[in-house]
């Protein structure tokens, strides 16, 4: 559970700052839905195989229990969320470089 717990202020902290601050990551929703797809499948199957090699595992007691295959829901999510945080990080650090630069 606590994992999920994470990955929700994770993405709410994100919602906040792309809205707050018009961070555009995209230019359309092909673009979106590609790049979206690349980190997703490459992240599922990188840590399926890390899973599978018993290089590391996921405790029920830390999840919420739901698995897909051989990872929990939560380490779906995560493929999903962080690299929307931090690309909308990295934007907005970026745009307040680049403000202070041209001063």
């Amino acid at each position: 559970m606590e994992y999920f717990i994470i990955l929700l202020i994770f993405l709410l902290f994100t919602l906040v700052l792309e809205k707050t601050q018009h961070i555009h990551l995209y230019h359309n929703r092909q673009e979106r839905f590609e790049i979206i797809l690349i980190f997703f499948v490459v992240g599922v199957i990188w840590d399926s195989f890390a899973v599978y090699r018993g290089h590391w595992i996921f405790p029920k007691n830390k999840t919420i229990g739901i698995t897909l295959g051989l990872l929990p829901l939560e380490e779906y999510l995560f493929f999903l969320i962080l690299p929307y945080f931090v690309l909308t990080v990295y934007k907005f650090i970026d745009s307040k470089f680049r403000k202070r630069k041209s001063r």
